[in-house]
């Protein structure tokens, strides 16, 4: 169960939060609403492992450097060419339809 205590609590017995900080995070509220928890070292470095996206710049870079894997040095075809064929594979399916 978390533990939740006042500001005034958290002020004269902060050594004892910091030991329950240790097993589970520790809620301080003043006035009855939420200000601020207490946390391990080791549970604020996993929460914060899982809130951070990898920056768009990885992301790209790391597309980039499985497409050129998977190419594996094979050229491609234009756009332009692969756009005809595609309008030809089209064209002649709709042949067979009719």
């Amino acid at each position: 169960m978390p533990v939740s205590v006042s500001a005034t609590y958290a002020r004269v017995h902060l050594g004892e939060l910091f030991r329950s900080a240790r097993r589970e995070p520790v809620f301080i509220e003043r006035d009855g609403k939420p200000l601020a928890v207490l946390l391990s070292h080791d549970h604020y470095l996993r929460l914060n492992a899982l809130e951070k996206p990898p920056e768009w710049r990885v992301l790209v870079q790391q597309a980039r450097d499985q497409v050129k894997q998977d190419l594996a040095g094979r050229l491609l075809n234009l756009p332009e060419d692969v756009m005809t064929e595609l309008r030809e594979d089209r064209n002649e399916q709709s042949d067979h339809l009719y």
